[in-house]
C-alpha cells in the first residue's frame, strides 16, 4: 500500500510520542550554535564582558543553581499540568503538535527578538512577515502581482483572529465614510473646493451612474463600492495631480478618525440610522467585541438566522438587507463564517458574493469579510491538486472538500477582507492570526502615519503603522514562513494534512451518529446524536431509509483503513465523504432515557453534557490527564442565536423547551487516530465514560420512593381554627423533590398539644413533619389522604429525640402545586419578589414562589398583614393568593448569596435583603401569578411582617444528589471530584466556590514548593 504523503506529514511533527526528538534536538543545536556564532563574530575586535573570574564568583553560580532549580520546576509542572495537544486523544479546541518547522523558525528568530513594528527594529523578519502574508494571499486566490486588471492584495500576521476581525471592522467603518470625509472637504472655503469646478470630480455609483461628488446624497456617498472608494486617490492624483501628501493633510479635519462617528454624523447632518454589521449566529464573540470597540456598538452588529446545518440563511440575509434599504440603513459588512468555531460550518460565500451585487444595482453597498480563522487553510486543498480524487490509498487515507465548502472556499477571491489563524489549520505557535486584503490600499484607512496612497516607488515599507497592534515579534512570521516552505501550501503539502485529519475527523462523526441514536433497535439509557444530519435525514427521507444509512455508517466504523479502501467498498467511501461538518468540527450532544421514557428536559440533558465535559476535559491543575481517555470541548447554542436550526436538534435529542442548549465538540486535527484501532477504542473510552455518568442523571430523574419532609406552619394554641400547613422541601435536581408544594391537614389531639407546647417554648424555631417511611408522594397528596409522621424541631437528626413520633397526619388537603421542571420554569427571574400568601383570617403564611432556578426556598409562619386595602377576605387566604414584595428586586438579587455570618442558619441575611422575624415589607396581592407577573387586576395592597419563625433554603433546593457536604461532585464508578455543573450552581455556593478556589491555589503552591525541593540538588555542579 502506498504509504508516501503521510510519510512525509509524518516528518513535520514532533509526534505524540516525541518519536522525532532526535532530529529536534540537532535542530534546537544548531538554532544555538548558530545564534553563538552570531555574537561572536559580530564585533570580533570587542573584548568578552562576562569573565572566567565571574563564572567561579560564588554570586554567578548562586544564580545558576537558583535557575536551574526554578527551570526545573517549571518544566515538571509543564510536563506534569499541561493540557496534551500533542495526543491524537486530544479533540477539544483548534489545536495540535505545532509544526517542527513553525516550531523552530520561532526558536530561532525569538534568540534575536526583533519586534516588526518597525523596519529599524525588524529589518529582515518585516520582509519574511511580508512574504508570509502573501504567501496566504496567493493560496486564498488573491493576486499578489501588479497588474492592469487586478488589485494587488496584502496581508499581515496579528496576534490573533480577534484582532483581525477588529481591524476589518475597523477598515469597512473607514471606508463607509471616506466619501463622505471628502465631500466635506469640497465645501466652499474647504482645501478640496477646487475639485467640484471644472472639470468636477465624480464618482460612480452603486448602480453604476456617474454623478458630481459634490451633487451627491449621503445615501449615495455611504454605498459607493469598496473597489470606487479605493480608487478615489488615484483618480484624484490623474486627474488633478494631488500628492499623497496634500490629501492626507487635505482629509484629516474631516476624517472619522478625526472626528469620531457622532462628530461625523454631525459634520454631514447624517439622518441615517447607525450603520450595521451583518454576522451569521454562529459568529465569534470578537465581532460584537470589535464592534463596541469601534463605536459602532454591539447592539449594531446583527445576527443573520442560520439554516439547519448552522450555515447563513441567505434567505434572512436578503430579509435584512431589503430593510436596510427601506430605512435607508448603511451597511458596513456582511461577514461569512469560513468554518464556525463550534460545528466547523462554513457560509455561502459565493452567493453573498451575487447576492450583493444584486444589491448594488438597488443601490446598497457593503464589505464583504470572510472570517476563515479557521477555515482558511483549507483553501490549500484546492491548490495545485490533480484531478479531483476523494480518496487515497495511503496508510491514512486523505478526505476530499464537500462540493458545498469547495464552492465556497473558492470565493475567498472574491472577499474583500479575511481573517486567517496560522495558529489554528496553520499548526503554528501562538501568536499567529492574520488578515489579508483584497486590495492592500485598504491597509492605508488604518494607519496614523501613511497617506491613502501609496506609490510602487516608495520603499519597503514598515508593516507596524497598519492595524491594531503596535509591537509584535517577528519570531511568529518566520515561523508561519518557514511552515509554509517546508509543508507548502498546496494539495500535497497543507493540503495533504488536513485532507488527513478531516478522514479522521469524519470517521470519529461516523461513531457519534451510531453509538447510541435516540432511534436505537436496542434502547439503552444513554442517547448521543451529532448536531449534523445523515444524508437521508437532511433529505427527508423515512426513518427506514435512515436506520439503512445509519447501518451503513456504523460499518464503517467496524472497518480499518486498508479496509475502508478496498475494492468493494466503494459506497462506504461516496457516503463517507457525505458525512459530518464541511470543516473537521464534530459538535454533537448527550440526553439519556428512564426507563422506556426519553428525557425532554434541557437543563437535564445540559446536566449531562456539563458532567461529561468535566470529567474530559483539563481546566485545573487538580485534573489528571491521564486519566482523561479522550479530551473534549463544548459550548452552549443560544436558542434566540440559532431559533429553528437549535428547535431541530433538540427534537432529533427527544427534547423540548427554550432554554439555551449546552453541546459537546470535537475538534480533530490530527492525522495520526484512525491507525490501527485507535479511534474506535477511543470512541469506546467516551461510551463508556458517558455510560457511567448518567447514572446520576437517572438517580436524578426516576420517580422512586421516598423520605418526604414538610416545615410546620400555624399553630393551635394561639387562638385559630387549628389548622396547620406543611410547606415541602423542594429540590430542583430531584425528580421526587421537583414539586413546589403546600398542604393542610389534621394531627391528632395529643399530637397537638405536644407541637403546641414545643411551638410556645420555642417560638423562633422551625419545626418539620416527615413521612415515617418511604413512600411515593402521588400516594400521599390528594384530598382526603394521609401518612404515618414524625415532628421535629429542626431536621430530625440521630441521637435526638422527636416531639412526637408515629401518628398519622391525615385529611390532607393541597393548597400550592406546582411542578418545577425546567419546561414548566421562567426563563428569568420575576423583577419583584413573589410570595404565596395562604391561610385563615386568623393565621397567614407565605412561601417563596419559585420561578426560576437556582433559587431560595423562604417562608414565614403567621405573618402579619397591616394598612390592607382592602382587606382579605377568608375565602381568598384559604385559596391562596400572591403577594409580590414592591421594595425587592428579585432579578437583581439572583443568583442569592447568603452573607457567611447570617445566624441562625435558617435565616437569610444578604446585601440589601433580610429575611428575618419582624422585617416588614410593603406587598401588592394577586389572585394568580399570571396577574402579578403582568402586574395587572391588583386585588388588593398593604404591608406585610414576617412572624416569628422563619425558614430559608438554599442548600438543599439546589443541591445536586451526585454532590457531597462541600458542594464538590464525586462522579459514580470514577472517583473523580470535580466542581457542580454551572448551570444547577446555587447562587449561595458562589462564596464556598470561592473558598474551593483558594484551597486548589494553596495546594498548587504546595506542589510547586515540593518539586522545587526535589529539585534543590543541582542536576550539575555549577
Amino acid at each position: 500500500m502506498e504509504t508516501s504523503r503521510h510519510n512525509a506529514i509524518a516528518a513535520w511533527f514532533l509526534g505524540p510520542k516525541a518519536e522525532n526528538s532526535t532530529y529536534l534536538f540537532e535542530f534546537f543545536n544548531r538554532v544555538l550554535a548558530a545564534q553563538s556564532r552570531a555574537r561572536r563574530r559580530l564585533y570580533s575586535r570587542d573584548e568578552e564582558f562576562i569573565t572566567a573570574e565571574m563564572e567561579d564568583s560564588d554570586e554567578f553560580r548562586d544564580s545558576m543553581k537558583l535557575l536551574d532549580v526554578e527551570l526545573g520546576t517549571i518544566s515538571t509542572m509543564l510536563a506534569k499540568h499541561s493540557v496534551p495537544f500533542w495526543s491524537p486523544r486530544y479533540n477539544g479546541h483548534m489545536l495540535m503538535d505545532t509544526s517542527m518547522p513553525a516550531l523552530i523558525g520561532y526558536l530561532s528568530t525569538m534568540l534575536y527578538n526583533p519586534n516588526n513594528v518597525a523596519l529599524e527594529a525588524s529589518p529582515y523578519t518585516t520582509i519574511v512577515e511580508t512574504k508570509a502574508a502573501q504567501q496566504l494571499c496567493k493560496m486564498l486566490g488573491y493576486n499578489i502581482e501588479p497588474s492592469e486588471t487586478e488589485p494587488l492584495s496584502w496581508g499581515h500576521i496579528t496576534c490573533g483572529g480577534s484582532v483581525a476581525n477588529l481591524e476589518s471592522i475597523w477598515a469597512a467603518r473607514n471606508l463607509k465614510f471616506y466619501p463622505l470625509s471628502l465631500q466635506l472637504a469640497t465645501k466652499p472655503g474647504g482645501p478640496l473646493e477646487f475639485i467640484t469646478k471644472d472639470p468636477p470630480f465624480t464618482v460612480e455609483l452603486a448602480a453604476g451612474e456617474t454623478k458630481s461628488i459634490k451633487n451627491c446624497e449621503a445615501w449615495e456617498l455611504l454605498n459607493l463600492k469598496p473597489a470606487t472608494v479605493l480608487n478615489i486617490p488615484q483618480q484624484l492624483f490623474e486627474s488633478y495631480g494631488i500628492s499623497q501628501t496634500f490629501l492626507g493633510k487635505a482629509l484629516y479635519p474631516f476624517s472619522i478618525q478625526t472626528l469620531g462617528l457622532d462628530g461625523l454624523r454631525a459634520a454631514c447632518s447624517l439622518a441615517n440610522p447607525p450603520g450595521k454589521i451583518f454576522v451569521p449566529a454562529t459568529k465569534h464573540y470578537s465581532w460584537p467585541k470589535g464592534a463596541a470597540i469601534a463605536g459602532i456598538g454591539s447592539v449594531n452588529c446583527v445576527e443573520v438566522a442560520v439554516d439547519d446545518s448552522a450555515r447563513m440563511d441567505l434567505s434572512d440575509l436578503r430579509a435584512k438587507l431589503n430593510e436596510c434599504i427601506r430605512t435607508s440603513t448603511p451597511v458596513y459588512a456582511v461577514v461569512a463564517v469560513m468554518g464556525s468555531t463550534e460545528h466547523g460550518a462554513v457560509d455561502p460565500l459565493a452567493d453573498i458574493v451575487t447576492l450583493r451585487s444584486e444589491f448594488e444595482r438597488d443601490g446598497l453597498s457593503f464589505v464583504i469579510h470572510a472570517d476563515a480563522a479557521w477555515g482558511g487553510y483549507f483553501a490549500s486543498m484546492l491548490v495545485d491538486r490533480g484531478p479531483r480524487e476523494h480518496f487515497d490509498s495511503s496508510f491514512v487515507p486523505a478526505l476530499s472538500l464537500s462540493e458545498h465548502t469547495e464552492k465556497h472556499l473558492i470565493a475567498f477571491k472574491y472577499a474583500d477582507s479575511i481573517t486567517i489563524d496560522p495558529h489554528k489549520s496553520g499548526f503554528a505557535p501562538y501568536p499567529a492570526g492574520g488578515l489579508c486584503y483584497l486590495d492592500g490600499r485598504m491597509r492605508y484607512l488604518v494607519t496614523w502615519t501613511s497617506p491613502v496612497v501609496f506609490r510602487d516607488t516608495d520603499a519597503t515599507e514598515s508593516i507596524g503603522v497598519y492595524g491594531v497592534e503596535g509591537s509584535k515579534p517577528g519570531a511568529s512570521g518566520v515561523g508561519i514562513y518557514l511552515s509554509h516552505q517546508v509543508l507548502g501550501l498546496n494539495a500535497a503539502g497543507y493540503g495533504a494534512l488536513l485532507g488527513e485529519a478531516t478522514w479522521t475527523c469524519t470517521r470519529l462523526y461516523c461513531h457519534w451518529a451510531t453509538m447510541a441514536p435516540l432511534q436505537a433497535t436496542e434502547m439503552g439509557e444513554l442517547i448521543v446524536v451529532p448536531f449534523n444530519m445523515l444524508p437521508t435525514e437532511k433529505e427527508g427521507q423515512s426513518s427506514t431509509e435512515v436506520e439503512e444509512e445509519r447501518s451503513k455508517v456504523k460499518k464503517i466504523t467496524t472497518l480499518s483503513n486498508e479496509e475502508l479502501v478496498e475494492e468493494g467498498n466503494e459506497a462506504l467511501l461516496h457516503l463517507l465523504q457525505k458525512l459530518g461538518s464541511d470543516l473537521m468540527i464534530n459538535a454533537f450532544a448527550c440526553n439519556f432515557r428512564v426507563g422506556s421514557s426519553v428525557n425532554t428536559d434541557v437543563i437535564e440533558a445540559n446536566y449531562l453534557n456539563n458532567r461529561i465535559f468535566n470529567r474530559l476535559s483539563v481546566s485545573s491543575t487538580k485534573d489528571k490527564v491521564a486519566d482523561r481517555p479522550i479530551i473534549i470541548t463544548s459550548t452552549t447554542l443560544s436558542q434566540g442565536s440559532y431559533g429553528a436550526c437549535l428547535t431541530k436538534f433538540k427534537e432529533r435529542l427527544g427534547l423540548k423547551g427554550d432554554q439555551d442548549l449546552y453541546v459537546l465538540i470535537n475538534v480533530t486535527m490530527s492525522p495520526w487516530p484512525t491507525t490501527s484501532n485507535f479511534l474506535r477504542n477511543m470512541a469506546g473510552d467516551f461510551m463508556d465514560v458517558a455510560g457511567k455518568l448518567v447514572k446520576a442523571s437517572l438517580a436524578r430523574n426516576t420517580l422512586s420512593s421516598d423520605n418526604y419532609r414538610f416545615i410546620l406552619q400555624g399553630t393551635k394554641a394561639a387562638g385559630g381554627a387549628g389548622m396547620v400547613y406543611g410547606v415541602h422541601l423542594a429540590a430542583f435536581n430531584s425528580a421526587n423533590h421537583r414539586i413546589q408544594l403546600v398542604i393542610t391537614g389534621q394531627l391528632p389531639p395529643q399530637i397537638w398539644a405536644l407541637y403546641d407546647g414545643a411551638k410556645q417554648q420555642t417560638p423562633e424555631k422551625f419545626f418539620t413533619i416527615s413521612t415515617l417511611e418511604q413512600v411515593q408522594l402521588s400516594s400521599i397528596i390528594g384530598e382526603g389522604r394521609s401518612f404515618r409522621a414524625r415532628i421535629d424541631c429542626g431536621f430530625p437528626e440521630a441521637g435526638v429525640e422527636p416531639i412526637a413520633m408515629d401518628f398519622i397526619f391525615s385529611d390532607i388537603s393541597v393548597i400550592i402545586n406546582t411542578n418545577l421542571t425546567a419546561n414548566e420554569l421562567d426563563t428569568n427571574y420575576p423583577n419583584l419578589m413573589p410570595f404565596h400568601l395562604y391561610g385563615t383570617s386568623e393565621q397567614k403564611h407565605i412561601d417563596h414562589l419559585l420561578r426560576a432556578s437556582p433559587n431560595v426556598m423562604l417562608n414565614s409562619d403567621q405573618v402579619i398583614l397591616s394598612d390592607m386595602n382592602p382587606e382579605l377576605t377568608d375565602q381568598e387566604l384559604r385559596n391562596g393568593v400572591i403577594a409580590v414584595f414592591t421594595n425587592v428586586r428579585e432579578s437583581s438579587l439572583q443568583p442569592m448569596q447568603r452573607l457567611a455570618s447570617t445566624t441562625p442558619p435558617h435565616q437569610w441575611r444578604s446585601q440589601k435583603f433580610d429575611f428575618i422575624p419582624g422585617a416588614k415589607f410593603p406587598i401588592t396581592v394577586y389572585k394568580n401569578w399570571a396577574d402579578a407577573k403582568e402586574g395587572r387586576s391588583q386585588i388588593s395592597t398593604g404591608n406585610l411582617t414576617l412572624g416569628t419563625s422563619v425558614f430559608a433554603d438554599d442548600r438543599l433546593l439546589n443541591k445536586d444528589p451526585g454532590t457531597d457536604s462541600r458542594g464538590l461532585f464525586v462522579a459514580p464508578n470514577l472517583g473523580d471530584t470535580m466542581d457542580t455543573p454551572d448551570v444547577h450552581f446555587p447562587g449561595a455556593f458562589l462564596e464556598h466556590r470561592e473558598v474551593v478556589k483558594h484551597r486548589l491555589a494553596e495546594e498548587w503552591r504546595d506542589e510547586w514548593e515540593k518539586t522545587k525541593k526535589e529539585l534543590a540538588i543541582p542536576r550539575r555542579d555549577w
